[in-house]
């Protein structure tokens, strides 16, 4: 009898979403940024059909790359070193993260950013009608 392929661990950690909020004299980024538990974010853009985001994330922090209710994201390093983690289903990809090169988020991918350092990180994506 053949052996089962290996699976890929599932990707978990906190995700980016907004239910991750901590009170925020618990966090080392202060205004505009709300305290995450694996750092902190902010809305810096909002529209009708867009959401813009800032992420920071403290080193060696690793953080799930939500595409829930999401279309069309992108995501961008702007500091600091990040891996980023690509699950299809079958494989795991890890991808360093070149600054200011951005990178397209598939909705039928699982997502993963591993803070090397600390890091700051663009999103920005159309949320699902």
């Amino acid at each position: 009898m053949a052996e089962p392929e290996p699976q890929a661990p599932p990707l978990e950690g906190p995700s980016d979403d907004e239910s991750s909020d901590l009170p925020d004299e618990e966090s080392d980024f202060g205004p505009p940024f709300s305290a995450k538990t694996f750092g902190a974010s902010f809305v810096w853009a909002k529209g009708d059909s867009f959401v813009c985001t800032v992420l920071r994330v403290k080193e060696g922090e690793n953080v799930v790359v939500s595409t829930q209710n999401r279309k069309d994201m992108h995501v961008m390093l702007t500091g600091g070193r990040g891996v980023l983690e690509v699950h299809d289903g079958t494989e795991l990809d890890r991808v360093e993260l070149l600054p200011a090169a951005p990178v397209l988020i598939e909705v039928d991918k699982s997502y993963r950013l591993l803070a090397v350092t600390e890091v700051e990180l663009f999103t920005v994506y159309s949320a699902l009608n």
